[in-house]
């Protein structure tokens, strides 16, 4: 899949079958779009071909807003192009794109520059200045400018519709195995593993203390995870937030890989959210502390999940051993 910033770079050597939207997480909604992108393009020979916005638009109308992205634009991307969309057109929102009123965006991005012959959009799906342009809005204009429009419909799991803000929401709240029903796969937050004060070496439990990139990160706490080294995943325990029973006030993600015993200073390591065991407490002493780990260990090591295929991907290697370091 290719990626092309802004629309005015797009080319195409036929018409196009659009699908619009911020795609944050790619959750079970989002992913039904693609899937009917994609089936509608192979119908009818166009290109299959995903817009989305950078920076989200929330940013733009809220920029003093508290607000979390689910996944980065490099993440989104890799997601995106699991589902044979060929091309991702990545909008820059601050500019004249957020301002434009609805009749504009249509002719200008949608009809002149993608060439879309069919837009498939979410019912939820507004655009335009103000968000003032609504899916049945844009179904009119496409029959002016020549396109046609699919509009989705709500997808409901557990009662609710599934969205970006309820997987927010969840992860928020520690309820990653909720979370990662609506994703089809589990949370991920990843980056560079650094020295810590190697405490977890001294209790027998060594830790990789990640450097991570997100912003979003679950709820403080004990959680079972799994830890991607090099495309291998392993499974491990990890401990969000402050690690009280030491008296430290700084924020992080440290994390046991069960059975492993390799360095891993400076390497990318992706965790992988899969359950939370508890929460995150300060103990009595540290021999309380060593007691609570080797349950917690336990308790991760038994644990059983469904095996799932994430779109676009494989299945994790849940036979693995975890493992740890640091």
């Amino acid at each position: 899949m290719r990626i092309v910033n802004g629309s005015a770079a797009f080319s195409a050597a036929t018409a196009v079958s659009v699908t619009i939207g911020n795609f944050d997480g790619v959750h079970l909604g989002h992913q039904e779009l693609l899937r009917r992108t994609v089936a509608r393009a192979k119908s009818t020979g166009t290109a299959p071909v995903a817009l989305t916005f950078s920076p989200h638009p929330v940013r733009f109308f809220s920029p003093k807003a508290r607000f979390y992205e689910i996944t980065s634009l490099e993440e989104k991307a890799e997601r995106i192009a699991g589902f044979g969309i060929e091309a991702l057109v990545v909008e820059s929102f601050t500019g004249e794109v957020g301002r434009m009123d609805p009749v504009k965006f249509a002719g200008e991005i949608l009809a002149l520059r993608l060439r879309a012959r069919y837009a498939i959009v979410g019912y939820d799906f507004t655009f335009g200045r103000n968000r003032s342009g609504s899916p049945a809005m844009l179904a009119g204009i496409g029959r002016e400018l020549g396109f046609e429009v699919e509009v989705v419909p709500s997808l409901v799991r557990g009662g609710l519709i599934v969205s970006s803000t309820r997987i927010r929401e969840l992860l928020l709240a520690g309820r990653v195995r909720e979370a990662e029903e609506l994703m089809s796969r589990p949370y991920r937050v990843s980056g560079v593993v650094v020295a810590g004060a190697g405490r977890g070496r001294k209790l027998g439990y060594p830790t990789a203390n990640i450097q991570f990139t997100q912003e979003l990160i679950p709820l403080p706490g004990v959680y079972i995870v799994e830890a991607e080294v090099a495309g291998v995943r392993r499974r491990a325990v990890a401990n969000v937030g402050f690690n009280p029973t030491f008296g430290e006030n700084s924020f992080g993600v440290e994390t046991h890989l069960m059975g492993f015993h390799g360095d891993l200073y400076g390497q990318e390591v992706a965790i992988h959210f899969r359950d939370r065991i508890r929460d995150e407490r300060k103990f009595k002493s540290v021999e309380e502390l060593v007691r609570q780990i080797e349950k917690d260990v336990r308790y991760a090591a038994g644990a059983r999940f469904p095996d799932r295929i994430e779109p676009g991907g494989r299945a994790p290697d849940s036979a693995a051993a975890g493992g740890s370091a640091g």
